[in-house]
């Protein structure tokens, strides 16, 4: 494990370019860094238990109207994204799930980001004030539990 966790504290993750589209936008909205609300998606992500490794966002119904369109994908470097967090990242994905090797890690994380950012993009179209979005996230999870 730790030969992994050393790869994943080297490696760099490439989102697709919605989920760099939804970045910007979620960014400029909350008035924070786009690590941060990475940050925030992967939290919330990972809150809703297990991903498929091979998760892709999708376009949500009005998205386009609201985007940028940038065309280009986000690439985040594992020290941005995780910071000095990494074993705690990964134990709060073991909790759902058993990824075996570097690579089912890698593209778990990613999972999980990318998926976390299309929860926060569709919160935003029911309300543009950023505390609000993350309070409903909140809500949602209670309402799971």
């Amino acid at each position: 494990m730790k030969e992994i966790i050393n790869k994943l504290q080297s490696t760099t993750f490439q989102s697709t370019h919605l989920t760099n589209d939804r970045l910007k936008y979620l960014a400029n909205l909350a008035q924070i860094t786009e690590d941060h609300v990475s940050r925030i998606g992967l939290a919330i992500s990972i809150s809703h238990g297990r991903v498929n490794p091979k998760w892709l966002p999708n376009n949500l119904e009005n998205e386009a109207s609201i985007l940028d369109a940038i065309g280009k994908e986000k690439h985040i470097r594992s020290k941005t994204l995780l910071k000095d967090d990494l074993p705690t990242w990964l134990a709060l994905i073991l909790q759902n799930q058993n990824p075996g090797d570097y690579n089912s890690w890698r593209n778990i994380l990613r999972a999980h980001w990318e998926r976390g950012v299309e929860i926060l993009m569709a919160k935003s179209f029911n309300n543009n004030d950023w505390i609000r979005i993350i309070e409903d996230c909140f809500k949602s999870k209670k309402a799971l539990i």
